[in-house]
């Protein structure tokens, strides 16, 4: 198989932990399926000789997998510094800020206590990237993280309905 169809796979393996991470119901689970996600989008990257993404896709794999064992806020703002430093080394364009927003916005939800808070400000999120994405002309990316927030709507729903009800 050459590196093309091995990284077009890897994509589809992200994309469903991705979509699967929001129909698990503890914590840990959501964020390990977030982390598996991550870090094989991170190969998928690599082996379209695209560093860059598949570094900070490592990077984010990293903050996924530390905040399923741990909340604590300063490992948060340590991760949080190291998104701003690069988004200050790599800025472009106005469009930028909502890629930086887009990237802080999960790194504030992955270090929250409870999977309710975690799944809303994924919810953010997506549609902070979904703008994005549209903007930069990306209709791929608007349908995966419309997808992203649909299965966390409906993760969502099947796990809290009853709650909502009361």
């Amino acid at each position: 198989m050459d590196s093309f169809l091995l990284s077009q796979a890897l994509a589809a393996v992200a994309f469903t932990c991705g979509v699967v991470s929001f129909q698990c119901k503890k914590r840990r689970n959501v964020l390990l399926w977030l982390c598996a996600s991550a870090l094989t989008n991170a190969c998928h990257f690599f082996f379209l000789g695209r560093n860059g993404a598949g570094t900070l896709y490592v990077v984010m794999g990293v903050r996924v997998f530390t905040a399923a064992f741990t909340t604590d806020r300063r490992l948060m703002y340590v991760f949080m510094a190291l998104i701003v430093a690069g988004f200050f080394f790599s800025y472009e364009r106005p469009l930028d800020i909502l890629a930086l927003f887009g990237s802080l916005l999960p790194t504030y939800g992955n270090f929250q206590k409870s999977d309710r808070k975690i799944r809303l400000v994924y919810m953010a999120c997506a549609v902070t990237w979904m703008i994005h994405n549209y903007l930069a002309g990306s209709p791929v990316a608007v349908l995966m993280e419309t997808t992203f927030l649909v299965s966390n709507l409906v993760g969502y729903y099947r796990i809290y309905r009853f709650e909502l009800k009361a």
